[in-house]
């Protein structure tokens, strides 16, 4: 019998989750060649696509153009419900071995301008690199609190 749609095979599936990898790989590309608008076109098409730029700044070893390309289309989405679905994994990052990842992950929990981020930026407010603590407790102070808890202000420096 000939089908002309049969249904996925394995190979298919295997297929779907390389293009997955790739899409990153691809991201990449673009932002280390300067092509920023290509990869702004897509995530703006498919803003779940944005997860992919956050695995381009979590990893060391990327090419600075593309890690600094994904950091300035991450900050288009700031305040938007796409980098706001981020949080958890940017609170993930936030404990990262690498102090600069750690720091990116804070400047883009502040970004999220959502309170549910306060939970990871509060206790990178005593991280033992100099540059988290300060990026910590600036995007900590840039949320917003509609209760004095959700800053977590016991923990943080009175201001007079």
């Amino acid at each position: 019998m000939n089908v002309l749609y049969p249904t996925a095979s394995q190979a298919t599936r295997d297929a779907l989750r390389r293009s997955l990898q790739s899409r990153v790989e691809q991201f990449q590309d673009w932002l280390t060649a300067g092509q920023i608008k290509r990869v702004i076109e897509v995530v703006e098409n498919v803003p779940a696509t944005l997860v992919d730029l956050v695995a381009i700044i979590a990893n060391m070893d990327v090419n600075v153009n593309a890690r600094i390309g994904a950091s300035a289309v991450l900050e288009r989405f700031a305040g938007t419900p796409p980098l706001q679905a981020l949080i958890p994994l940017l609170g993930k990052l936030s404990v990262h071995a690498d102090a600069r990842v750690r720091a990116e992950a804070c400047h883009f929990l502040g970004l999220s301008v959502s309170s549910a981020a306060s939970q990871y930026l509060v206790v990178r407010v005593t991280d033992s690199d100099v540059e988290v603590r300060e990026i910590a407790t600036e995007s900590l102070a840039a949320l917003p609190a509609t209760k004095p808890t959700e800053r977590h202000s016991e923990n943080l420096p009175v201001n007079t």
